[in-house]
C-alpha cells in the first residue's frame, strides 16, 4: 500500500537543503553580534547617544530600500550563489571597518556598508531556498533553514556574552570578519540555480494582487517589534533586570532555541498538511503577549514569556515563508520575495525610529510592550478581513 503523504517523512538534500542552512546559522552568528549587542558597545565605548543609535539601526534598515528589489531581481536573472559570495565578502569589510571606526560618521558608513551586505545575503540565500524547494519537503526545509539560523543567533549570543566582557571588543570584530570570509568556501557546495528574462511589469502583476497586499501589510506592522527589539533589547535586559553580559547572552540564547524549535516543529506540520493560517493566528499571540508581559522586571517570568514570545515569532515565520511560496511563480521568486523582505526592512526601519528614541526617554520596556500590543491587535484585524473576504466571495 502506498504510504499517505502527510504521514510520509520528508527528504532533505545536501545540497539544496542541508548546506544553505548551514550557511543561513554560520552568517547568523557573524549578524547577531553587531544587531543585537553592538547598542552596548556604543552607549559603553563609543559614548553615543539613544538617538544615533536608532539611527544606526534605520540606516541598516534604510539601505535596504534602495538595494533590496535589485537584488531580488539580479537572482532571477543569475544564480544566487554568486551574489552570495559577493555579500560574504562585503561583510568582511564592513566588519573590519567597525573593529576601526571610533566616530559616528566613520562608524555609520560602514553600519550601512554591513547593512548593504546583510541585504544582499539574505535577498539572495533566500531566493536560493525558494528555487530549491520541493512540493513534498517544502516545510521542512523552511523550518531547517530558520532554525539553523537561530541556532546561528544562539551562539552568537553566547559568544558576545562573554566578549563583549573585554574591552577589546574591536578585536572581536576583526576576527568576526576573518570568519565571514572564510564562508567564502561555500561556494562551490551551493547549487547553480539557473536563471531566466523577465521585466519589471512581470513583477508588477504579482505585487499588486489583493492578497499579497494584506500579506504585505500585516507583515510591516508585525515587524515593527524586529526595530524595538535591535535599539532596545539588550539596554532593557542591562537597565531592567540589572544582567551584566554573560546573563544578557544566556538570555537571548534561549530564546533563540526556542525560535529554533518551533521553526522546525511548524515546518514539519506544514508538511502534514496544516495551513499557514493556523500557525499565524497562534504565532501572533503568543509573540505579542511575549512581547509585553516579558517586561515584567523578574527575571525568570520575563525569560519565561520571551521564550513564549521566540515561539509565536518561530511559528510567523514559516506562516511568512509557505505564504510567499504560495503566492508567487517560482521562477521570479527571488524578485517577489525580496520585495516581501523589503516590506520587512520598512517595519524594522520604522520600529528603529520610533523606538529608539522612545526608549531612551520613556525606559527599554515602553517599546517592547508598545510593539507587542500591536502585534497582537493584528489577529482580530486578520480574523475580521478573512470573514469579509468569505462573505463576499459567497455572494
Amino acid at each position: 500500500m502506498k504510504q499517505n503523504s502527510a504521514n510520509r517523512s520528508p527528504q532533505v538534500y545536501l545540497r539544496d537543503d542541508v548546506i544553505p542552512s548551514l550557511l543561513s546559522g554560520s552568517y547568523a552568528f557573524v549578524s547577531s553580534l553587531t544587531y543585537f549587542f553592538i547598542p552596548l558597545f556604543l552607549q559603553d565605548h563609543l559614548k553615543f547617544s539613544g538617538s544615533k543609535i536608532g539611527l544606526l539601526y534605520a540606516g541598516l534598515s534604510i539601505t535596504g530600500l534602495f538595494i533590496t528589489f535589485p537584488i531580488g531581481f539580479l537572482n532571477d536573472l543569475f544564480t544566487p550563489r554568486t551574489l552570495i559570495v559577493l555579500s560574504l565578502i562585503t561583510t568582511a569589510l564592513a566588519l573590519w571597518g567597525q573593529g576601526f571606526a571610533t566616530n559616528f560618521i566613520p562608524f555609520f558608513l560602514v553600519f550601512l556598508l554591513f547593512g548593504v551586505s546583510n541585504n544582499i545575503f539574505r535577498t539572495s540565500l533566500d531566493a536560493l531556498m525558494f528555487k530549491g524547494a520541493q512540493e513534498e519537503n517544502r516545510g521542512t526545509r523552511y523550518g531547517l533553514f530558520n532554525a539553523m539560523r537561530m541556532i546561528g543567533f544562539t551562539a552568537g549570543a553566547l559568544f558576545a556574552g562573554y566578549a563583549l566582557l573585554s574591552f577589546d571588543f574591536t578585536a572581536k570584530l576583526r576576527h568576526l570578519s576573518v570568519f565571514a570570509l572564510a564562508l567564502v568556501l561555500a561556494y562551490p557546495f551551493l547549487a547553480a540555480t539557473p536563471g531566466k528574462r523577465w521585466e519589471l511589469f512581470n513583477y508588477r502583476e504579482d505585487f499588486f494582487k489583493k492578497e499579497v497586499i494584506v500579506f504585505s501589510l500585516w507583515l510591516f506592522f508585525f515587524t515593527l517589534h524586529w526595530g524595538a527589539e535591535s535599539t532596545c533589547v539588550s539596554l532593557f535586559l542591562r537597565h531592567h533586570l540589572n544582567l551584566q553580559m554573560p546573563g544578557i547572552g544566556y538570555y537571548m540564547a534561549t530564546e533563540f532555541i526556542a525560535v529554533a524549535l518551533a521553526s522546525f516543529w511548524c515546518g514539519r506540520l506544514v508538511d502534514r498538511g496544516i495551513g499557514p493560517e493556523r500557525l499565524l493566528y497562534p504565532g501572533l499571540i503568543a509573540s505579542g503577549l511575549g512581547h509585553i508581559l516579558m517586561t515584567y522586571p523578574n527575571v525568570t517570568f520575563s525569560l519565561a514569556w520571551r521564550i513564549i514570545h521566540g515561539m509565536g515569532d518561530g511559528a510567523v515565520m514559516i506562516a511568512m515563508y509557505e505564504g510567499i511560496g504560495r503566492l508567487f511563480h517560482v521562477d521570479r521568486v527571488g524578485g517577489n520575495a525580496s520585495l516581501i523582505y523589503l516590506v520587512t526592512l520598512v517595519g524594522s526601519f520604522a520600529g528603529a525610529l520610533i523606538f529608539g528614541p522612545l526608549g531612551e526617554y520613556a525606559g527599554y520596556w515602553v517599546p517592547l510592550a508598545i510593539s507587542g500590543f500591536i502585534t497582537l491587535v493584528l489577529l482580530p484585524v486578520l480574523v475580521w478581513w478573512q470573514r469579509w473576504e468569505a462573505s463576499h466571495a459567497a455572494l
